[in-house]
């Protein structure tokens, strides 16, 4: 019981049900010896009869009285509520399991968990529902074992009744014997049964906290002073009502009014304390405040004032956790730490919406329903459900905003289930995947110089300034972000930089030289789940064509293709892309000679930004590669050839 109440959630003590089971066990097995000491020899020790002669007090019927009422508490009122408890409890668990896994997923996609800790959160939810699902037939044996100890008490009184009469002794001196004996057999088992079943009552309703029940109770009962001011009023009041004792109704009333009277002192102390931080001397000055309305903030989200509540710090889940975890899976992904996050409302927006903001310009925007989950069909729903109508902000795609009631059902009828919480977390991540060129500033390379200059001081020093610049290394960095391309590997970017660099200052090209030496990170990020990389590659007659028509300058590399060849290629590109997406690949990429890649990504970047153009170097050699689609030219226009049919596509 000491420990129970020391626990701060049930699940420390996940091994209860098994404790409880051992402990029936043994008191039973108690019982059984002591029923063999009363009946054989009248007599089982000083503990059993000095409980029935205490209790009884000299009066039989006043300790079978007393003896029915303990088990009558822990049948009828303990046992049962305990046991009521556990069996809801197992029931609400197992109802809400699906919802939590969901959330878990939603948390780990959008960066605010990582996956070692959606694994624990996860092994804990099993162990939830089966702590719960063991306590509730767990409770079973605790009404069991008072039903065993009422049986087994009249079993010792009316047996050993029989056997003092048959040994000769007179009804009375048997009936007192046995029945002082049979009484104190039973409190001394039924005492214990009560103190765990009042034990097994206490964890299952308790609610998960950060402290002990006796802390939490504490605070609770104690916040206010106003409730212990009407206790001590209304107490004292009965000091005059005739006949009532005074002495104790005075001093529960002082005690009452004393202890009211600390926690009013102690509340306002804060309060003053709070004041006392307020004042002039703590006001900004006003040039400085002016200096901060010139400093743009670099990264921030607007909301609504329907959304302020989602971004409340004071929420024990709060959004500014998922963002710090996001930030860190992000300096894990592309290898540099993003900026702070402000959020901040603004009435000026429509109350539901959102807007990300890069340097305050929006970079991406949406709208969320707080108390509204969003519900999107992957392709399996079979009933549909009734919602608002809306889009999914990340990638445009039809969902439903609906009620938290109708969340389950969502979940049971295939729909994917997201929180407004996470929906915006996504938002944010792919929009920061998207622009993280953007977010890499010369204070960031030149951090991160310093950073790799602790551990390889001669790989720096050679490169950085001698062969390029800290300006061409963070032009170089920026292209490889621009196409999502992690900068984690920094010294093989240095490495390749230092054998070319001399070579040449064209920010395009070394970025290029660059790419061939990421070409284990290249391949990684674009394998698919089953190992394969699917490819939409080039017609050679086109491939031909467009290796006619490279430009380079000193900082760039271009295709000079006339417009209209260019607009009709990437509707073909486009149209390819979506051909791949529609048969379930999510992984594709443009597969090109070297020379064309440059060129060839910043011609189809217009039409299709998200499809990735990687070249023949930058994929590791035996790397298992899936041709799925030909851009080809027909009549010199651009068209998409589906490899498996052979069929020619124009567009």
């Amino acid at each position: 019981l000491i420990i129970v109440l020391g626990s701060n959630e049930p699940l420390e003590l996940s091994t209860f049900p098994s404790l409880l089971l051992i402990t029936t066990l043994f008191r039973l097995s108690l019982n059984v010896a002591s029923t063999r000491l009363i009946l054989l020899r009248g007599d089982a020790g000083t503990i059993i009869d000095t409980f029935g002669n205490f209790v009884a007090g000299g009066n039989l019927i006043v300790g079978l009285v007393m003896f029915l009422i303990l088990v009558v508490i822990q049948f009828v009122v303990i046992t049962k509520g305990a046991g009521r408890i556990s069996e809801v409890a197992a029931r609400f668990v197992l109802d809400a399991m699906p919802g939590k896994q969901m959330a878990i997923d939603a948390d780990l996609n959008a960066g605010a968990i990582t996956e070692k800790e959606a694994k624990a959160r996860r092994d804990a939810i099993v162990k939830e529902s089966e702590f719960y699902g063991a306590m509730d037939g767990a409770s079973k044996f605790i009404s069991g074992d008072a039903k065993a100890g009422l049986i087994i008490t009249a079993v010792n009184l009316i047996g050993g009744i029989l056997l003092g009469y048959a040994d000769g002794l007179p009804i009375g001196e048997a009936l007192r014997r046995y029945a002082v004996l049979s009484i104190g057999d039973g409190l001394v088992s039924q005492i214990p049964s009560i103190i765990i079943a009042v034990s097994s009552g206490f964890l299952v309703s308790k609610i998960r906290s950060e402290h002990t029940v006796s802390v939490d109770m504490t605070r609770q009962m104690l916040r206010h002073n106003q409730p212990l001011l009407i206790a001590a009023c209304v107490i004292g009041a009965f000091t005059l009502v005739p006949g009532f004792p005074k002495i104790p109704f005075l001093l529960l009333s002082g005690g009452c009014g004393t202890l009211a009277w600390l926690m009013r002192k102690h509340t306002a102390e804060p309060d003053a304390k709070d004041e006392q931080q307020v004042g002039p001397s703590d006001a900004h000055d006003e040039s400085a405040a002016v200096e901060e309305l010139l400093q743009a903030d670099i990264l921030s989200i607007l909301v609504g004032v329907r959304l302020i509540s989602l971004v409340d710090p004071r929420k024990k889940s709060s959004i500014f956790d998922r963002i710090g975890a996001l930030r860190k899976k992000f300096a894990q992904k592309y290898g540099f730490i993003i900026p702070l996050v402000r959020l901040r409302d603004n009435i000026s927006l429509e109350p539901n919406a959102y807007e990300i903001r890069l340097y305050d310009h929006v970079i991406a925007s949406g709208t969320l329903e707080p108390g509204r989950y969003l519900a999107m069909d992957p392709g399996t729903v079979q009933r549909p459900i009734k919602g608002i109508a809306t889009k999914e902000p990340v990638y445009g795609l039809p969902a439903l905003w609906i009620s938290e009631n109708d969340k389950e059902k969502a979940e049971l009828a295939g729909y994917t289930v997201i929180d407004p919480e996470s929906v915006l977390m996504t938002h944010l991540s792919e929009t920061l995947s998207r622009h993280a060129h953007e977010l890499l500033t010369r204070e960031d390379v030149q951090q991160l110089l310093e950073r790799l200059r602790k551990v390889q001081p001669s790989l720096v020093g050679e490169v950085v300034p001698e062969v390029v610049s800290v300006g061409l290394l963070q032009r170089v960095l920026q292209n490889l972000l621009r196409e999502e391309v992690s900068i984690r590997d920094l010294p093989l970017i240095l490495e390749a930089l230092g054998e070319h660099g001399g070579r040449t200052k064209n920010a395009v090209l070394l970025t290029e030289l660059a790419r061939k030496a990421l070409s284990r990170t290249i391949t990684e990020q674009h394998r698919a789940n089953d190992g394969n990389i699917y490819a939409i590659t080039l017609d050679p007659s086109l491939e031909h064509m467009l290796l006619g028509q490279i430009t380079q300058s000193s900082d760039s590399i271009s295709l000079s293709v006339d417009p209209e060849t260019v607009s009709r290629l990437g509707q073909a590109a486009a149209q390819a892309w979506k051909s791949v997406m529609e048969r379930g690949i999510d992984h594709v990429i443009v597969l090109c000679d070297a020379r064309l890649r440059a060129g060839l990504r910043t011609l189809l970047q217009r039409t299709v930004p998200r499809l990735p153009v990687v070249a023949y170097d930058e994929i590791v050699p035996a790397s298992p590669i899936e041709p799925i689609e030909m851009l080809a030219l027909s009549d010199g226009i651009g068209s998409g050839r589906n490899i498996e049919t052979d069929q020619l596509v124009t567009v």
